[in-house]
């Protein structure tokens, strides 16, 4: 039998295979994907136990933290993974025989990863995925031969990867007796792997197909073996032709698959970079090979959900680090390999979802008749105009639910963050109309010593709380003069860098502040428009973000010996009310204030905050009801020869305005929903860049959907009638 026709039937036999694998499962097969299931299901709950129980949550939150937007930067390397296989791929193809772009293999490959990673089949309705998706272009005769060539080396590459990651930490690191051995083993079965790769290309024997022969005259499952001996007989005719004919792809292949490893141990070591270690080259090169091992021997977990980030967590242990460092890395990559696995789903949607929906609407006549409806009609008549209107809609939404959110999270988090600071009551000044910073200093610094006095008072620390201009110039800050050793023993606040505070133009400061302003120990602010030397960092963030000396603070205001607030520790903080009607009792003139309720009170203390509020949600509806009257008059003056018609075929005047508001109505509702998909981008995107609190409330969301729904109605009204009084002959001879 000569190659040529030995290509053949091997691509035929590959055609065959994968028709089976995808259209008829077997009694079998179904019983696998039970238990990939029940291992998916498994594999879930072991996560959930390493992070609740054996790592805990913090640590990983703490450490995903620090990633940021870095984690963008993982998603390009991940992407540049799947561009050189991409590349690897097309080479795979005959070149008479390749007619698709890249783009479009690119888009194949990533449809096809993503039902490798996401269905119970894996790897075989991945590859089957990918040749539909081209099948087009490359009929299944080239283009299954070609991914099975792909894949083999690939797998090659790996096994040549994952032996030189095994030998490396074998030799470079000093490892327990129990993974040494493992490290053998798979150090063994690769090199051996490799070396009968090696030799059965040279010499173009068909080394599997020779082992089943051998285990079949042995007797070992007969019948099992010879129904797929022929498969794996075709598939390695069709490696062997490949090599023949197409030495130099052949090579080139190889090359962009260990390139592709190069990103992926790049990818281990800037994630690793980021999560704030000082990692080498080669530790990234083992945990990129061992990860290799596990993904290869838990391939039947969809996603590998579980034992992926256990190996991790293992892997790392092994190599000195934490293991919660390592269930971070394993999070972070698995995040980047779902944002492409969802480009891939929606790439396959749009492959698939014309010819789904035309049969959707073969099989649903009531369905058939509503997308025929004039509302659906006409606003796919002019798509451009439609988006714009959508867009106007949901910029009034942005604008109510984004402002109101950022107002209202920026004082709840201020009033959260004061009253975290270790003291149950808060006295000051009576006569106070303000919360915080402004008010005078007018309570003498021995008057704590007298409040201290009161039954159920464990400690009563003076302060002082003043309003400073922010860095940019725009708005206040809020700073705080403390008597550093009294401050600490009341909260517990403890010194994470640097040291604490003693006198003069010193200031410590909180982590976000810290990290907001890109400032660090030694260090120079601006406060009262002189400088200030960073001194420390402290937790737990409470009250303002920036400390001071009270001398240095008394000194600035001209208040010797005074503060405008005491902090209160109750011994028992669950007595606090008992405890400050006590000091009301003894101090009556003197403002008493629960801690507790400190947020609330900023919410209800900004009296103009709520005509402000009102201001943006008249804007908003006046940009609805513009943007839906402009968007509805240019489609009742387009539309003027089509009214005519119906008038002229006897529909009602109320009929037709109805059907200029329903448009207007279906508009305004899709601009909400885009205006609170905006928003909610717009909430992660300040506060993962920025220390600011956007609290997007469903009260709000309400309130938006209502003002986009009547200022589209209102606006719609003019064209509506409009278009229902015309005049049904001057409508039809209007050019």
């Amino acid at each position: 039998m000569t190659l040529q026709s030995d290509s053949r039937l091997a691509t035929e036999d590959s055609q065959l295979t994968y028709a089976h694998a995808v259209n008829k499962p077997s009694r079998a097969k179904r019983s696998v994907a039970w238990l990939q299931l029940v291992a998916f299901l498994l594999g879930a709950l072991v996560l959930f136990y390493l992070i609740r129980v054996v790592v805990g949550v913090e640590p990983i939150v703490s450490a995903l933290g620090r990633v940021g937007f870095g984690f963008f930067i993982v998603v390009a390397t991940n992407g540049a993974r799947h561009v050189l296989r991409t590349i690897a791929m097309r080479l795979s193809v005959a070149p008479e025989h390749r007619r698709f772009s890249f783009l479009q293999a690119f888009a194949a490959r990533l449809g096809g990863e993503s039902m490798s990673f996401l269905t119970f089949a894996g790897p075989l309705l991945g590859e089957a995925t990918k040749v539909a998706l081209l099948r087009k272009r490359v009929p299944l005769v080239h283009g299954v031969p070609a991914l099975v060539v792909d894949n083999l080396l690939y797998n090659l590459s790996v096994v040549l990867v994952i032996f030189g990651g095994a030998v490396l930490m074998l030799f470079a690191y000093p490892v327990p007796l129990v993974a040494r051995e493992m490290l053998i083993v798979i150090a063994s079965i690769a090199f051996f792997g490799l070396i009968a790769a090696a030799m059965a290309t040279r010499k173009r024997v068909t080394l599997l197909t020779n082992l089943i022969d051998r285990l079949a005259r042995r007797g070992f499952r007969p019948n099992f073996l010879r129904t797929r001996r022929h498969h794996i007989y075709r598939v390695e005719l069709t490696v062997y032709g490949f090599y023949k004919r197409r030495r130099g792809a052949f090579f080139s292949m190889i090359a962009l698959d260990l390139a592709s490893h190069v990103t992926s141990v790049l990818e281990v070591f800037i994630t690793l970079k980021m999560l704030g270690l000082v990692p080498r080259v080669s530790a990234a090169y083992i945990i990129e090979s061992l990860t290799k091992v596990i993904n290869f021997a838990f391939a039947f977990v969809p996603g590998t959900i579980g034992v992926y980030e256990t190996g991790n967590g293992i892997i790392l242990r092994t190599l000195g680090y934490t293991v919660a460092t390592g269930v971070a890395l394993a999070i972070v990559r698995k995040a980047a390999i779902i944002f492409w696995t969802v480009i891939g789903v929606f790439i396959i949607t749009w492959r698939t979802l014309p010819n789904a929906w035309a049969r959707v609407l073969d099989r649903s006549p009531r369905l058939q008749k509503l997308m025929d409806s004039l509302v659906l009609s006409n606003l796919a008549h002019r798509p451009a105009r439609t988006a714009v209107s959508i867009a106007g809609i949901a910029l009034g939404v942005l604008l109510v639910v984004f402002t109101v959110g950022l107002a209202h999270g920026l004082l709840r988090e201020r009033g959260k963050r004061e009253a975290n600071i270790g003291a149950q009551i808060i006295v000051r000044p009576s006569g106070s109309i303000s919360l915080g910073g402004g008010q005078s200093f007018t309570i003498p610094i021995s008057h704590a010593a007298d409040v201290a006095k009161t039954p159920g008072v464990r400690a009563a620390v003076p302060i002082g709380q003043h309003l400073d201009k922010s860095e940019s110039g725009f708005g206040t800050r809020l700073i705080e003069g403390i008597p550093y050793d009294q401050y600490v023993a009341l909260n517990n606040l403890t010194i994470k860098a640097g040291r604490g505070l003693q006198k003069g133009d010193e200031a410590i400061i909180d982590p976000a502040f810290a990290q907001e302003l890109n400032v660090s120990v030694g260090s120079t602010i601006q406060l009262y428009e002189r400088p200030f030397k960073v001194v420390g960092v402290y937790e737990p963030p409470g009250g303002g973000r920036v400390k001071i000396p009270l001398a240095t603070m008394q000194d600035q205001v001209g208040s010797e010996n005074r503060c405008n607030t005491i902090l209160v520790a109750c011994d028992d903080p669950a007595q606090q009310e008992q405890v400050a009607t006590r000091v009301k009792e003894r101090f009556p003139d003197d403002q008493i204030i629960l801690t507790r309720e400190l947020p609330e009170l900023y919410m209800s203390s900004v009296p103009a905050l709520n005509i402000f509020l009102r201001v943006v949600v008249g804007v908003a509806a006046t940009i609805s009801m513009l943007v839906i009257l402009l968007a509805m008059y240019t489609t009742v003056t387009e539309r003027t020869r089509q009214i005519g018609i119906l008038k002229s075929l006897g529909m009602s005047k109320r009929s037709i305005a109805w059907v200029i508001e329903q448009e207007a109505i279906l508009v305004s509702v899709l601009g909400v929903f885009i205006g609170v998909m905006l928003t909610l981008l717009a909430r992660f995107v300040v506060m993962r860049s920025t220390t600011l609190t956007v609290d997007v409330e469903p009260k709000w969301i309400a309130i938006s959907l209502v003002v986009g729904l009547i200022g589209g109605s209102i606006g719609a009204l003019y064209p509506a009638l409009r278009a229902a009084r015309q005049d049904a002959v001057d409508a039809l001879s209007y050019e």
